[in-house]
C-alpha cells in the first residue's frame, strides 16, 4: 500500500517520523510532501530518511490568504509528485493538509485521511478564521475517516463548529480517537513506581517551552501558593526552550521557593530530572496533546493537565491526574495536595497508563484505517 502523507511540519518534529518507521515495518509505503515558505525559516530540525519532498512553495504573507496559498501549495505538490502514484493521501492536519487532500480527491479520486488537531484546527482556523469554516467541515465530509487525538477534541469541535446533524452523525461513525506516541527512548528507559516519604515536602517538575501559552508563572503561583497556605517545602523544577525572552526574564525573578530553571535539557538528562521530581505540572493555556504528559508517565509521576485542552479525557479523572483551570492558582494547589495523598495509587496507575502512547500500537490502528478505505 503507498501512503501520501501531506504534512507541513513533517521535519520540524520526530514525531512522526516514528510513525512512519512502524507503518514502514507493516508493509505500507509512505511519501512525505511538507511545503516551505520562500523565506525557508522553517525550524527543520533532522534529517528524515524516508521520501520527504518538502519544495519552497509559498510566502510568508500568504498565509493571511488561505485559497491563494493553498493553490500555490498543489501546484507545487502537482509539479513534484503524481497522486494517481497513491492508494490515498493522509492530511496530518484539517486545513492547510485537509484542503490540499480534499482537492486530490475531487482532481484525482484519490480518497484521503484527515486528522484534526486542537491547537492548529480548532483554537486557530475554526475559532479564528468564520470565513472558512464552511471549507472545514467540506474537508470532514469527504474524508473517509477522521482521526481526532483526544475526545475532547472531537467533542469541541460538534458542540462548537458542527450544526448540521447528518455531519454530526457522519463524523461520529467515521472517526477514531488516536493520540500520539513518545518515543521509543521512554518504554526502554521506564522507571519505577514512586512513593512519598513526606507530606510537607514535594518536588514539582513543569516539561513545555516557556512562552505564556504554556503558563510558568501560573505553576509559580501555584508552588508559593502551597507554601504559604500549606506550609509545605516546595521546589519547582522548570525545563523548556526560551520561546518568549521577556516572560522567561519574568521567571527568573526571586520568589519565596526554589525554582531550578532548564532552558535545554537532552532526553538522556530530562530522564534523570523526572525521577528526581514528584509531581509534573503543566495547566497550559492551549494544547494540541502534550507528549510530556506521557513522558513523565513512564517515570511514575502523577500528572497535573488542563481541563478541556489535548490531554484532557485521555483517562478518567483521578485515575493519572487531575485536570485543572489553568486561572485558578488555589484550585490547582488543591489537586496537588489530593495527589500527595493518593500518590502511590496514581504513581502505580500512571505506570501501566503511558503504554496507551505506544506508537507500535498506534501505527497498529492507523494501517486498518488504511486499509480499510
Amino acid at each position: 500500500m503507498k501512503v501520501l502523507h501531506i504534512n507541513s511540519n513533517y521535519l520540524t518534529s520526530k514525531l512522526h517520523e516514528s510513525l512512519l518507521e512502524k507503518l514502514e515495518s507493516k508493509d505500507i509505503t509512505n511519501t512525505v510532501f511538507m511545503p516551505m515558505k520562500f523565506e525557508k525559516n522553517e525550524e527543520i530540525k533532522f534529517d528524515s530518511k524516508y521520501n520527504v519532498y518538502n519544495p519552497v512553495a509559498f510566502k510568508h504573507i500568504d498565509r493571511y490568504f488561505f485559497m491563494w496559498k493553498q493553490r500555490k501549495i498543489l501546484h507545487q505538490l502537482l509539479q513534484t509528485l503524481n497522486p494517481k502514484d497513491y492508494h490515498m493521501t493522509h492530511a496530518h492536519t484539517l486545513f492547510t493538509d485537509g484542503n490540499i487532500a480534499y482537492q486530490l480527491k475531487l482532481k484525482y479520486n484519490v480518497p484521503y485521511v484527515v486528522t484534526v488537531r486542537g491547537y492548529t484546527d480548532l483554537d486557530g482556523f475554526f475559532k479564528l478564521r468564520l470565513n472558512l469554516r464552511r471549507r472545514g467541515r467540506k474537508i470532514l465530509e469527504n474524508a473517509k475517516h477522521i482521526i481526532f487525538l483526544s475526545e475532547t477534541q472531537r467533542l469541541e469541535l460538534l458542540e462548537k463548529y458542527i450544526n448540521n446533524t447528518r455531519l454530526k452523525e457522519y463524523i461520529l461513525k467515521n472517526s477514531s480517537i488516536i493520540p500520539n506516541g513518545i518515543d521509543e527512548f521512554w518504554f526502554t528507559n521506564e522507571g519505577n513506581q514512586k512513593s512519598l516519604n513526606t507530606d510537607s515536602k514535594i518536588n514539582l517538575i513543569s516539561v513545555g517551552e516557556v512562552q505564556k501559552r504554556k503558563n510558568q508563572l501560573t505553576t509559580i503561583k501555584v508552588a508559593e501558593h502551597l507554601k504559604n497556605e500549606f506550609d509545605m517545602d516546595v521546589t519547582l523544577t522548570l525545563v523548556g526552550k526560551f520561546r518568549d525572552k521577556e516572560y522567561a526574564k519574568e521567571l527568573q525573578k526571586d520568589y519565596a521557593i526554589k525554582i531550578n530553571l532548564h532552558e535545554f535539557v537532552p532526553m538522556e538528562n530530562l530522564i534523570d530530572l523526572y525521577r528526581d521530581n514528584d509531581i509534573f505540572i503543566l495547566p497550559s493555556y492551549q494544547e494540541t496533546f502534550g507528549l510530556v504528559y506521557p513522558e513523565a508517565m513512564s517515570q511514575g509521576l502523577p500528572i497535573i493537565y488542563t481541563k478541556d485542552q489535548g490531554f484532557y479525557r485521555q483517562f478518567k479523572e483521578g485515575h493519572v491526574g487531575y485536570g485543572v483551570n489553568p486561572t485558578d492558582v488555589s484550585g490547582i494547589a488543591a489537586k496537588v495536595v489530593k495527589i500527595m495523598k493518593e500518590y502511590d495509587e496514581l504513581s502505580h496507575n500512571a505506570l501501566k497508563a503511558y503504554k496507551k502512547f505506544d506508537w507500535n500500537n498506534i501505527s497498529r490502528e492507523i494501517k486498518s484505517i488504511y486499509k480499510n478505505i
